[in-house]
């Protein structure tokens, strides 16, 4: 609040650097990811951690680093940034002005909607499915919507009554066509089932939290000025005033794991802290960072 300090730092070959750690993340029977963690945190974090003196750490990322498990860099004893830092993801320092109050009053709890019927059986995630009735036990008042239920027009019928949401379903993301990138839910007479960035940009949530529990939610496409055009900003314009979301295709089983845990640390946390131990908690039976370390908030951390 009172200072200003920058650093120049030599970017390199930092996309590559950032495609290469992905792809060795993926590979979840081999610790080639280690070299390229150690390398990122010696390259982006060591230089300024004499510089930190708190512990929760706002990131405002640019081109390639919007794309970086920034949780999973790994220092030179082998602990991660996770063990050490609370982190939350803004898309620019600005929109804290804009992010939205919480509402007065009392608010149903929590909305979750979970394994939406897709029309092939390929696509059922079982996982997903306890792991919204999970959620959604945790909080009073809360409603859960599956297979059949776990419509796009439930959704925009009911969403704006809760203060919590929470989808457990697949995501697309389309680099060529960003406002088109969305989630899955079970179609009807009504809407297709795709709950696109476009359509969140005409609704009004007024949430405190929605969780995206699906697949490469947190991607977008990086614009002109650096403008991540993904399903996490549509959800900040809609007036939600925090997301969670991944950045990769997630592991269905250590996620309705971590998820558990994250709603549990939210009676005695902030959102950034109960993101960090779960994923802590989650790292302890699912070890590589591939399982736990997708998952980033954006927005708020209170």
């Amino acid at each position: 609040g009172d200072r200003l300090q920058a650093k120049r730092l030599a970017g390199g070959d930092i996309v590559a650097q950032v495609l290469r750690f992905r792809r060795a993340l993926e590979r979840v029977d081999s610790d080639q990811w280690q070299a390229q963690a150690r390398a990122l945190y010696d390259l982006l974090w060591q230089p300024l951690e004499s510089m930190l003196s708190a512990r929760s750490v706002s990131v405002v990322a640019h081109g390639a680093l919007h794309y970086l498990p920034f949780a999973a860099l790994q220092k030179p004893d082998g602990s991660f940034l996770v063990d050490h830092y609370g982190l939350r993801f803004l898309p620019s320092a600005s929109v804290l002005k804009y992010l939205r109050p919480a509402l007065p009053g009392r608010r149903a709890q929590l909305l979750a909607l979970g394994n939406p019927d897709l029309g092939d059986p390929k696509l059922d995630l079982h996982f997903a499915e306890s792991e919204a009735k999970t959620v959604a036990a945790i909080f009073p008042e809360s409603r859960v919507l599956l297979r059949t239920d776990a419509t796009e027009s439930n959704f925009k019928k009911a969403g704006s009554v809760f203060q919590r949401i929470h989808f457990a379903t697949h995501g697309k993301f389309q680099a060529d066509d960003p406002l088109s990138s969305g989630l899955y839910l079970a179609r009807d007479a009504e809407n297709d089932g795709v709950l696109t960035v476009g359509e969140l940009y005409s609704m009004n949530l007024d949430a405190d939290l929605v969780t995206l529990s699906a697949c490469e939610t947190g991607l977008g496409k990086v614009a002109n000025g650096d403008d991540v055009v993904g399903l996490t900003r549509g959800f900040l314009y809609a007036g939600s005033r925090s997301i969670v979301a991944s950045l990769w295709n997630v592991d269905d089983r250590a996620t309705a794991q971590l998820m558990k845990a994250f709603y549990e640390n939210l009676a005695g946390m902030n959102k950034e802290e109960a993101l960090r131990q779960a994923q802590i908690k989650t790292r302890r039976d699912f070890p590589p960072p591939f399982f736990w370390a997708a998952f980033q908030l954006t927005g708020q951390a209170e």
